[in-house]
């Protein structure tokens, strides 16, 4: 047995024994079990004749969450200290030869990171419902054709996520519902999280996200006095195009990445290891321009004011399809990796009246991950494993009856059960840390207009699709002299 299918079967179990448990009673539920079905009556494969292949059609996020490490921790209130700089205290050149010299001082800030908290549930699901089988011609080994995860995601749940599974166990489907929520919710609080949407009684928090991180404002966490130093490269695109004239695009890429070359060189933070992050409609127009105005970037017109001929082979094209093929993007003659990130945040008309209707704007990002060999951008949970340890040194009490953590301490699960019915439910505590924010950069408001957009995970989005039914009506299959008192 390998271990994902061993891990499958000890996280059902648990579940199981959960939801079976009289002190695995902590909320009553409805006691009307609302979760879809596979087989059994109006069950989402309960039709006659079914081909054998499931195939996926559902389009799954993708981005810089599952490049970064994830680290757990107990520590809820971390503090990051930093060396600013020195400046001196401003006496005088002494006049004598015995006179006081000048001296110095150095100065620090600290900084701040806080936990998310993320809850989603299972369906209601009544035990006894899970193995039903509509009838024997039903075909139930069904495999299924793509990958409903995609990528996934660092954080999301691994354990009771095995994709096959969901084709043939009610508890699977409820538990693989449950972590593309996570990964859905994950891939965009990465970017746009805020504290601000904190609910009153702290059911809901929000980690502050990348665009909190990559901007500008740094402030010491004990004192509130300005950091500066710490500010990363933030520029503003103003809302023009990126194949246009009025902002080049290569100017300003090219000019946030020496500026930040210049501050990891001069505060001896070297190697660092950077990674672009853009949303994948915005490559794709960025690509199609980028050689032409890097391979003639200051060459509009000779010194003598006269327009240089350009010439436009194939070098233009092998360039831009390298890049694409290769996810890189070009910049000091350097190639830097390039990640696509549709958890970004994407303006459109409806949101500001700089773009009409065909036109979308988002931010580049310069995303420091590594310094010194050292992660600088990482996850952080909190590891949950602890607590059940020292709840389950209390005598006679048995923790694992009510709760169970998987994924290495980074998921709290439950069960709330009402004799034969049950849900299960998952809790998350995660947080993004940026040690190195002076190193990241962020280019605002990139205008561009696809021919056409790339349809969206995100059920938010007019790009999104899906469609079919969550249940498929049973008819009666047989008459029986008990049917018409029904």
């Amino acid at each position: 047995m390998d271990k994902n299918t061993e891990e499958l079967l000890v996280g059902l179990a648990q579940a199981i024994k959960q939801a079976s448990s009289p002190s695995g009673v902590t909320k009553t539920i409805s006691g009307t079990p609302d979760t879809q079905l596979l087989f059994g009556p109006n069950g989402l494969f309960s039709n006659f004749g079914l081909d054998d292949t499931v195939i996926n059609a559902h389009i799954s996020p993708k981005g810089i969450g599952d490049l970064l490490p994830a680290f757990g921790t107990t520590i809820t209130n971390p503090v990051y200290p930093f060396i600013t700089g020195f400046e001196s205290d401003g006496v005088d050149e002494p006049e004598g030869v015995c006179d006081d010299a000048p001296s110095g001082e150095m100065e620090t800030c600290h900084q701040v990171a806080a936990f998310g908290r993320f809850t989603r549930s299972t369906k209601e699901m009544e035990v006894n419902e899970l193995m039903q089988v509509l009838n024997g011609s039903l075909t139930t080994n069904l495999r299924l054709l793509g990958s409903l995860l995609g990528d996934g995601h660092q954080l999301m749940p691994q354990q009771g996520m095995d994709q096959n599974q969901v084709l043939r166990n009610v508890v699977m489907m409820n538990l693989v519902v449950v972590g593309i929520e996570f990964q859905r919710l994950l891939a965009r609080k990465l970017w746009t999280g805020t504290p601000a949407n904190n609910t009153a009684g702290g059911g809901y928090k929000e980690f502050p996200g990348l665009d909190m991180l990559i901007a500008t404002g740094k402030i010491d966490a004990f004192t509130g006095v300005a950091c500066p130093a710490l500010d990363p490269d933030v520029k503003d695109f103003d809302y023009s195009d990126v194949d246009g004239t009025d902002k080049s695009i290569v100017t300003y890429l090219t000019m946030m990445e020496a500026y930040l070359r210049h501050v990891a060189s001069r505060t001896g933070m070297d190697p660092v290891d950077w990674v672009i992050v853009m949303r994948p409609d915005l490559w794709r127009e960025l690509t199609a321009v980028w050689p032409c105005q890097y391979l003639t970037d200051r060459c509009g017109e000779s010194s003598s004011g006269n327009a240089v001929a350009v010439i436009n082979d194939n070098v233009n094209v092998n360039m831009r399809d390298q890049m694409r093929n290769g996810m890189y993007l070009v910049i000091g003659g350097r190639q830097y990796p390039v990640m696509l990130d549709d958890g970004i945040n994407e303006e459109t008309p409806t949101d500001t009246d700089e773009l009409a209707p065909g036109e979308y704007a988002s931010d580049i990002y310069f995303v420091p991950v590594r310094a010194k060999s050292m992660p600088v951008l990482y996850w952080e949970y909190l590891d949950y494993s602890p607590a059940l340890q020292q709840a389950g040194a209390f005598p006679g009490f048995d923790a694992t009856s009510r709760f169970w953590a998987t994924d290495g301490g980074r998921y709290l699960w439950s069960t709330q059960n009402l004799n034969w019915c049950f849900k299960i439910q998952g809790k998350m505590e995660p947080r993004v840390i940026l040690r190195t924010p002076q190193l990241a950069g962020r280019l605002q408001n990139v205008k561009y207009s696809p021919l056409q957009h790339l349809r969206s995970w995100d059920e938010n989005s007019e790009y999104f699709k899906k469609g079919g039914n969550s249940e498929y009506t049973t008819p009666p299959t047989y008459y029986s002299e008990w049917s018409a008192l029904q």
